[in-house]
């Protein structure tokens, strides 16, 4: 039974007159009542009884009504779907924070994107840079932030969305928390708290380069994320460089943050996805990431 005799019939079926079905439907009269018999033939069932001043709807044809309007708003549904779809305005995306960023630029992305597609459902989950790589690879996200430069970049695609500045992070007991800024040399010696350098190597590289040149800092301990950093640090370990907007979002008593004096030293921030992996979704993320990045830089 196709979809079309289906229409076709409920129109007749809910006017119970052939001609203002027709008239709804845009066709001929005859050429309704000539579908209306082939359905029939079909079914092998009479569906209206066709009176000379009336038309009825017969139990058969009652039981298709029934089913058919079920039917056809499913199919409608299904239609609008996936015209939803295609345009990129529904869906799923598979999305991963990186752990130095969950809010700031990454989350005004995000929020944007829920807020402008509804209708795309985003699967969220966080990790480190080099973990969110991996998952990009083995299919298990569809894109992800990331902190550049990348250490590998085989098989992803990337943008970048801006850089924001790396801050001191002192004990509140410190000689150097007295000072308003730092100079970077005023670290070099210091004892430091980090987070593992395999959890993106190129970002590591980059802001150690960037702060203690080609001698490499004193590294006394490494911990597990920068809750745990600045809880070392509180303890008096040693001092730790985190980045702005990740300091913004953590109080953590017995702790002070210091910028660096200009130029500062910078974090990169940047979205990752999979090279040759495309999908409506994915290109409208795409696109609300191109236009807020470029609105704060």
């Amino acid at each position: 039974m196709e979809l079309r005799h289906l229409r076709y019939f409920t129109a007749v079926a809910r006017e119970l007159h052939f001609g203002r079905a027709a008239e709804k439907l845009h066709i001929a009269q005859p050429a309704l009542s000539q579908q209306i018999k082939a359905l029939e033939h079909e079914l092998g069932a009479q569906l209206l009884s066709r009176g000379s001043r009336r038309v009825e709807l017969t139990d058969a044809g009652r039981l298709l009504l029934d089913e058919g309007e079920a039917i056809l708003a499913r199919a409608e549904r299904a239609r609008h779907l996936v015209r939803l779809l295609g345009a990129g305005k529904s869906g799923q995306l598979r999305l991963s924070y990186t752990r130095s960023a969950p809010g700031g630029l990454a989350a005004r992305i995000v929020d944007e994107f829920r807020r402008s597609n509804p209708t795309i459902a985003i699967e969220t989950t966080t990790a480190f840079t080099a973990r969110n790589l991996e998952d990009l690879k083995d299919g298990r996200t569809d894109v992800a932030f990331v902190r550049p430069p990348l250490a590998s970049t085989e098989g992803i695609a990337s943008l970048s969305l801006g850089h924001e500045a790396l801050v001191a992070v002192l004990p509140r007991t410190h000689r150097l928390a007295a000072k308003r800024r730092l100079a970077r040399e005023a670290l070099h010696g210091e004892p430091l708290v980090t987070g593992a350098r395999v959890r993106g190597p190129g970002f590591f590289d980059s802001m150690f380069r960037q702060i203690w040149g080609d001698a490499p800092p004193r590294i006394v301990r490494e911990e597990a994320d920068e809750e745990h950093i600045l809880r070392a640090v509180a303890s008096g370990v040693g001092v730790s460089v985190i980045t702005e907007s990740r300091a913004a979002t953590l109080k953590f008593r017995g702790v002070v943050i210091r910028r660096f004096a200009d130029p500062q030293p910078q974090a990169e921030l940047g979205l990752a996805w999979r090279e040759g992996f495309s999908s409506p979704a994915l290109e409208r993320f795409l696109e609300v990431a191109r236009a807020i990045a470029a609105g704060s830089s």
